[in-house]
């Protein structure tokens, strides 16, 4: 036989196994991954009776009778993931979001307000207390919002790592914390009675 073509023979060999060998690699940890993820969405799910969804790494259901999602987001720009903790509450009037941004330079993070100034004193909520609902919230990325668009109030949290999801205690007290806001902006949001 012509070594050239037994070395030809013997390469397209090795390539076709490591082509197998990679795509074995790839399916397995990707049925891991699901499973990992699906074992930090159940508990979540459980929380609001409703159901996870591995594909789109999120879960809905029912928080004291309004719609409640929990979900991974990309971050604008793709820069990032984000957790979203939402509850349907949709009041119409004016968006406001308030957010707080941990700076190494300073021992306090930069906690400001989007909005109007008339609103958020209508809003008469304790942003700083609430924010205690988001473990570790002086060195976290996070954010409370009302979109009226959307119909719903949220809170945004970067993720740190890949399964940096609530647990679900936490994710209670995260829903607990929406609907007290959304209550809030309820009552702000309400035109003034003559």
């Amino acid at each position: 036989m012509n070594p050239y073509l037994a070395t030809a023979i013997a390469m397209c060999a090795i390539i076709l196994l490591s082509l197998a060998g990679t795509a074995y690699l790839a399916a397995v940890m990707n049925r891991r991954a699901k499973e990992d993820l699906l074992a930090r969405l159940e508990p979540l799910a459980a929380v609001i009776d409703g159901t996870a969804d591995v594909e789109e790494a999120r879960v809905e259901g029912r928080y004291d009778g309004q719609i409640a999602i929990g979900r991974i987001a990309t971050a604008q720009g793709g820069f990032g993931r984000l957790f979203h903790v939402e509850l349907v509450d949709s009041v119409g009037g004016q968006r406001w979001e308030w957010s707080s941004l941990p700076d190494k330079k300073l021992p306090d993070p930069i906690r400001t307000f989007e909005g109007d100034p008339a609103l958020r004193e209508r809003l008469a909520i304790d942003f700083e207390a609430e924010a205690a609902v988001v473990p570790d919230d002086r060195a976290q990325r996070f954010g409370f919002l009302y979109d009226p668009d959307a119909g719903m109030v949220r809170l945004t949290r970067e993720m740190r790592s890949r399964l940096d999801i609530p647990d679900a205690e936490t994710f209670r007290a995260q829903l607990a914390t929406l609907r007290r806001l959304g209550e809030a902006n309820r009552r702000a949001q309400e035109p003034p009675r003559a």
